[in-house]
């Protein structure tokens, strides 16, 4: 596929809606962001990345296709604390991107490496989630001097045994992903937020979040190229990092899972941050698998803590 027919218009009215409804939700948190765009030069694939606040930097690295919007509360709740969140090649109106086309795990850490430096952050520290707590351990691992200290969030992708719900996985079967996508993919605002619940988020939670999330998670699932770009991420799955690479991450490194995260159980949790020989682990309560959501002050205040 060429990477030309990946572009976003910024004309196209589905484009144009996502970056109002982004808007909507940074208002209701109270927070003001500023895009850099860096163009990455082996795909011509051009990155959005978001900078709010000010202070000592903190790269943020979302998990899924790299939305950046989803950690807003987070973000508001990190302050004193300048964050540039990345919104990763796929998602958060970085341009789309089929990652059957690349070697997943050499692409991973190269990208966040070129853009970092494209911001002149070196040894910077780095909160992640899920997919993209993956890609930011494998960056501390071939590139040791970019990152300073790693938070990981939730189930860290796919080290050391870690997996999604089996409708996800589905996803990654070339043959069943237009089926699941469509059954996934919502087709009104107010059915978007159900996604969550298959990632351990109660029902009766989900029906509380503002409607300025609900409506980005629609805005931004309906993009162009979201399909592929998801798809895709799915179906080239990064390898597992085993333990005896593990074993070389020697940045601190915290895990704040929550317990009732499905994609990795405490028990689990705890022995990936064993092999870590500076790790700590955070266990929280009745959190799922973006354990900020229904303890925001509890994970932001760890996250502050563990960063001073």
């Amino acid at each position: 596929m060429n990477y030309e027919n990946l572009k976003l218009d910024k004309k196209d009215p589905k484009v144009v809606k996502a970056y109002a409804v982004e808007k909507e939700l940074f208002d209701f948190y109270g927070i003001i962001n500023k895009d850099h765009f860096v163009t990455l030069p082996t795909l011509n694939l051009k990155v959005r990345i978001s900078e709010f606040g000010e202070g000592k930097p903190i790269v943020i690295v979302p998990g899924n296709t790299g939305d950046v919007f989803v950690q807003t509360s987070l973000i508001a709740a990190l302050k004193g604390r300048k964050i540039f969140a990345i919104n990763r090649p796929g998602g958060g109106l970085s341009e789309g991107m089929d990652h059957n086309l690349v070697d997943i795990r050499q692409f991973a850490f190269e990208s966040l490496d070129y853009i970092l430096n494209a911001l002149n952050l070196t040894n910077v520290d780095v909160v992640a989630h899920s997919m993209g707590a993956h890609w930011s351990t494998l960056l501390a691992m071939e590139k040791s001097g970019r990152v300073k200290r790693l938070v990981l969030l939730g189930n860290p992708g796919n080290i050391m045994g870690g997996k999604p719900p089996l409708p996800i996985r589905l996803l990654a079967i070339p043959i069943f992903s237009n089926i699941v996508m469509k059954l996934m993919l919502p087709q009104k605002p107010k059915s978007t937020l159900r996604v969550l619940t298959i990632m351990g988020h109660s029902k009766e939670f989900v029906n509380t979040l503002p409607n300025q999330l609900r409506n980005a998670y629609f805005a931004f699932d309906h993009l162009p190229h979201y399909k592929i770009s998801f798809a895709s991420l799915l179906q080239n799955m990064i390898p597992p990092i085993v333990e005896t690479e593990l074993k070389k991450l020697h940045q601190p490194t915290a895990l704040i899972l929550g317990t009732n995260d499905n994609f990795l159980s405490q028990e689990n949790g705890r022995k990936i941050v064993a092999v870590i020989p500076n790790g700590t682990f955070y266990s929280i309560e009745n959190s799922g698998h973006l354990p900020w959501l229904e303890n925001l002050q509890k994970v932001a205040d760890i996250i502050l803590n563990f960063l001073a």
